[in-house]
């Protein structure tokens, strides 16, 4: 009976040990509550100051890319690739006012950038040079450019590439990497454009009088403009002709049609006038030998 008595005071001065514990525990939990609340109240105003701030930013950015008018794909990534950097910052902001140790974290998203960084080199640097080119301007879709030994239409200016159109319609995608780095020749970025169109003349024709024939031609070209110094010259002598150059002048957008056309005109005239434009050809003299013994 005495054994039952004292395993029953064992009992209950446990319990009471664990109901101390428990209520000690309670309270410095209470107390860490009450000492937390400041830093939680804060971490929601953090929250909620910098979310109307990030979209304020965004949106500011957006605007202000719609107003260089940048292509929508640049516009979309900007923004989002700016909204996903503040909401970073927002979150190590929070993580710091509730008391997280954010060193090992930055550290952490430091060293992942820079892997990520190292590992997509070659297309971040399409990313930015295709920014570049959308924010320069120096070309846009639509313009005929020359790079890398290619000429073709603007179709498109993307992230990573730029799509060019041949003249033979084929598609040709450059990195924008390699635009930036290279020269680029726009034919038809300013407003007026020189042709050069070679004209070869026969050795035995009047060559006075195939330029003028020439440049009367021409100033009945009605797209030619007529205030510039439309001219032509001696450019070098071939094996079967002399090489001369017309230069005409018209504006940017009816390049090809005044080509076409100041071609076959400068030929009718000069057929009519008769005088031959010659082609290759190989003169053979034969002489007769003779033996005397």
């Amino acid at each position: 009976m005495n054994y039952i008595l004292l395993d029953s005071n064992i009992l209950e001065g446990d319990l009471q040990e664990n109901i101390s514990k428990l209520q000690k525990a309670l309270d410095s939990l209470g107390e860490w509550f009450v000492g937390y609340i400041p830093n939680l109240v804060a971490a929601i105003v953090l929250f909620i100051a910098g979310f109307w701030l990030i979209r304020l930013l965004t949106h500011i950015i957006t605007k202000a890319l719609q107003k260089s008018k940048a292509d929508q794909t640049i516009i979309s990534f900007i923004t989002s690739v700016t909204r996903t950097l503040l909401w970073v910052c927002l979150g190590v902001c929070i993580l710091a006012a509730l008391r997280f140790d954010v060193s090992t974290l930055i550290a952490t998203l430091g060293a992942a950038v820079v892997t990520i960084g190292l590992a997509l080199k070659d297309s971040l640097a399409n990313v930015a040079s295709g920014t570049l080119i959308i924010l320069n301007r120096k070309f846009k879709t639509g313009d005929f450019i020359e790079t890398e030994g290619i000429t073709g239409e603007v179709m498109h200016i993307d992230m990573m590439y730029t799509t060019l159109r041949t003249y033979d319609h084929k598609e040709v995608l450059i990195p924008n990497s390699r635009i930036t780095s290279s020269n680029v020749i726009n034919h038809f970025k300013l407003d007026d454009r020189r042709l050069e169109i070679p004209v070869p003349i026969s050795y035995s024709q009047d060559i006075p009088k195939a330029r003028k024939v020439i440049m009367d031609y021409v100033s009945t070209v009605e797209k030619v403009i007529k205030d510039k110094p439309n001219k032509i010259i001696i450019d070098g002598f071939g094996d079967s002709s002399v090489r001369m150059l017309l230069y005409v002048w018209c504006s940017s957008e009816d390049y090809w049609p005044v080509l076409y056309e100041v071609r076959e005109g400068v030929k009718s005239a000069l057929d009519k006038a008769g005088i031959e434009i010659p082609f290759n050809q190989l003169d053979i003299h034969t002489y007769e030998h003779s033996e005397h013994n």
